[in-house]
């Protein structure tokens, strides 16, 4: 059906051809790309999906289930065979587009699902204990309740995996200094405990201030595998190109890493503004891995809103009076 996508997708090709400032195109694509986006093509992809020339599954399993909204389930509910069988795995508290709260009894129940509540699996078996606990309180103090599902601890491994938490409370005209020292310093940790460059991860929610880390990581002589691009081409083909398994330090966005996970993260917080905004934190502060052999988390900081729970890190540093 590639000439009904292309048709259906016009609006924004063109638009992106214009190449406009990222604020005039994301100002030119917000009124078009909801219906494109959220009904136009799913209900595309639902008449594709009845295609004899469509391959059927025997299961199909869904994760970061939160972002979905219900017409994109619908659609591939197509392509599962009759009695075949459909898993949607979500966590709204990692709500970072607002889709979240669309999962309503009703529309659980238009997309195939029985009565009832979600199964929910209570325990963290991924985060270290200390993170863990620190994830926890941010999202008691700054997000929504109706969508806060917060996992408890695994109490038999609470000394099992060590990490080390640092926050870096400073302001934005220091913040590039402070996240490429952090990144620095936690390559000083590699080449031991099976630590190893491609095992260290910075994430940032701003493209341009990502570029610019990645371009002083470079004076340093370390190369990025990095998705920080603001020609939508070019940051399409970087995202095609950025897995784990690649040699070199990883840098990109909150929202890119979300599902994925590092041994060593550093996390840059410009704003904590808006519910998403909020969310998309929460997401960063997740996606340590615990190891039997420790894990480290900085979080370099300009946002004052956050500052006081910063304080509380087991270690903290700030540079404002």
């Amino acid at each position: 059906m590639e000439d009904e996508y292309a048709s259906v997708m016009r609006p924004v090709t063109e638009i992106m051809k214009l190449k406009l400032l990222p604020r005039e195109e994301a100002k030119r694509l917000k009124p078009i790309l909801p219906p494109i986006m959220n009904e136009i093509l799913p209900e595309l992809a639902s008449i594709a999906a009845k295609s004899e020339v469509v391959e059927r599954y025997d299961a199909v399993f869904v994760d970061e289930g939160q972002d979905y909204l219900p017409l994109w389930w619908n659609a591939l509910r197509g392509v599962c065979k009759a009695k075949g069988e459909m898993v949607l795995v979500a966590d709204a508290t990692q709500d970072v587009y607002g889709t979240a709260r669309n999962w309503t009894e009703e529309a659980m129940a238009g997309a195939g699902f029985p009565g009832g509540r979600w199964a929910q699996l209570g325990v963290s078996y991924r985060l270290p204990p200390d993170a863990l606990r620190m994830a926890q309180e941010y999202a008691r103090r700054f997000l929504p309740g109706e969508t806060r599902d917060i996992p408890e601890l695994d109490q038999g491994t609470l000394e099992l995996y060590p990490c080390d938490l640092s926050w870096i409370q400073c302001n934005e005209q220091e913040a590039m200094r402070c996240c490429v020292n952090a990144i620095l310093s936690m390559m000083r940790k590699t080449g031991k405990d099976g630590l190893a460059s491609a095992d260290l991860t910075f994430l940032a929610n701003d493209i341009d201030f990502g570029k610019s880390v990645v371009d002083e990581l470079d004076t340093y002589n370390i190369r990025s595998a990095h998705t920080f691009e603001r020609d939508k081409f070019k940051q399409n083909r970087l995202k095609m190109a950025f897995y784990l398994g690649d040699a070199r330090v990883k840098t990109t966005t909150l929202h890119s890493f979300k599902g994925w996970e590092s041994r060593l993260l550093v996390v840059y917080v410009r704003r904590a503004v808006g519910a998403e905004g909020m969310a998309a934190i929460y997401a960063g502060l997740t996606r340590l891995k615990r190891s039997q052999f420790g894990s480290h988390l900085t979080v370099v900081c300009s946002a004052p809103e956050l500052a006081e729970f910063g304080a509380t890190w087991p270690t903290h540093t700030s540079s404002i009076d």
